[in-house]
């Protein structure tokens, strides 16, 4: 856990104002339900204001948020538009009602309102992925269409944190406290997972603070992973994404997932692939914890499998040939509604399944 001398604010020390949901009292507490948040809070309560705003909360609705929705891009690639709708009124449907899933926008984009709606104070900020490949340095030419959410979740203080439901692979399970302090580190999915904060300019920065240009300015804050290997040998720290504190606005967001989701990106798994993962708790000898703190694995699907991760070991439940078979495996590991029929509109696109003895 970080330790609480540890401070993380917004530079400047600036607050987050109040600002009001997209969502109503009523979806609110549909979406509470949806994800088996407990106590039971209903429309009154919500709209009464009566939500405890805390870090401990903040944390429940993160890990609750995890384990209901999958982290999926299907609607790109088995829907005749391929788009990925990522409104305010399209993300209720598709995950509160449906119990299906988006990437960051959709899903960041949903619990951004969802705590806005519940008294936190929150914005989304902007984020750049690093498209290189494992062991490889950081890679800057990405396209910043990444989502992130800062949040102060104590009502008279403005310690930040940064809250994150939509990067998929080594997703954050938890807030982590917008510092860079080498103590201010986290556990991930499990013991052999850890996330930390690092904060350096890009290389390629316009701008110094001197006039005699020795030092780059434009610092970014990096989300950084580590993961001991499955020989138990230690790990190395690897950057998954950077971002600035610049607000990210919903007419940003749209335009940003309509780029991700229609514009060929030879070197975006979510253009090649189709992926869909999903967090699930470790019921065994754990029911006497509440949900939301009893350990997880992760199940994912991409490429020809579907596979179970806790801890350094990945687990092959489930091996793909066709289709047809990707289809039913959304459907029976994940939930998703796919169809049968559905198949059609993947045909000729990157992440399609070669026909044997075509």
């Amino acid at each position: 856990m970080t330790p609480p001398f540890i401070s993380g604010t917004l530079q400047d020390g600036l607050w987050i104002k109040k600002v009001p949901s997209k969502y109503t009292a009523n979806q609110i507490a549909e979406y509470l339900s949806a994800i088996e948040y407990e106590p039971i809070y209903d429309t009154e309560a919500i709209a009464s204001g009566n939500f405890p705003v805390n870090l401990d909360t903040l944390t429940r609705l993160t890990r609750l948020h995890l384990l209901t929705f999958p982290f999926e891009n299907t609607a790109m690639h088995y829907t005749s538009d391929h788009a990925m709708d990522v409104t305010p009124e399209g993300l209720f449907e598709r995950l509160v009602k449906r119990r299906g899933g988006s990437y960051c926008f959709g899903q960041n984009g949903l619990l951004l309102e969802m705590l806005r709606g519940l008294g936190f104070r929150a914005y989304g900020a902007n984020g750049r992925t690093n498209v290189a490949t494992a062991g490889n340095a950081y890679t800057y030419t990405a396209s910043a269409t990444h989502l992130v959410i800062l949040v102060q979740p104590s009502v008279n203080s403005n310690q930040t944190y940064v809250c994150d439901v939509g990067y998929g692979p080594s997703n954050v399970t938890r807030p982590l406290l917008l510092s860079n302090h080498p103590d201010n580190v986290i556990v991930g999915l499990s013991e052999t997972e850890r996330h930390r904060l690092t904060r350096s300019p890009r290389p390629d920065s316009s701008v110094a603070y001197s006039q005699d240009h020795t030092t780059t300015a434009g610092d970014q804050w990096n989300m950084e992973v580590w993961h001991r290997k499955p020989d138990a040998s230690e790990g190395v720290w690897r950057i998954q994404y950077s971002f600035s504190e610049s607000e990210i606005f919903p007419s940003d967001c749209s335009f940003a997932s309509y780029g991700v989701s229609q514009r060929p990106a030879p070197r975006s798994f979510l253009w090649t692939g189709v992926i869909c993962l999903k967090l699930f708790t470790i019921d065994e000898g754990n029911l006497h914890l509440e949900k939301s703190k009893r350990p997880m694995y992760r199940l994912t699907l991409f490429g020809k499998e579907v596979w179970k991760t806790s801890g350094p070991n990945k687990e092959v439940v489930h091996t793909l040939e066709t289709e047809s078979d990707r289809i039913k495996a959304l459907r029976d590991y994940f939930g998703l509604d796919l169809k049968d029929e559905d198949v059609v509109h993947i045909a000729g696109r990157a992440p399609a399944y070669a026909v044997k003895g075509a």
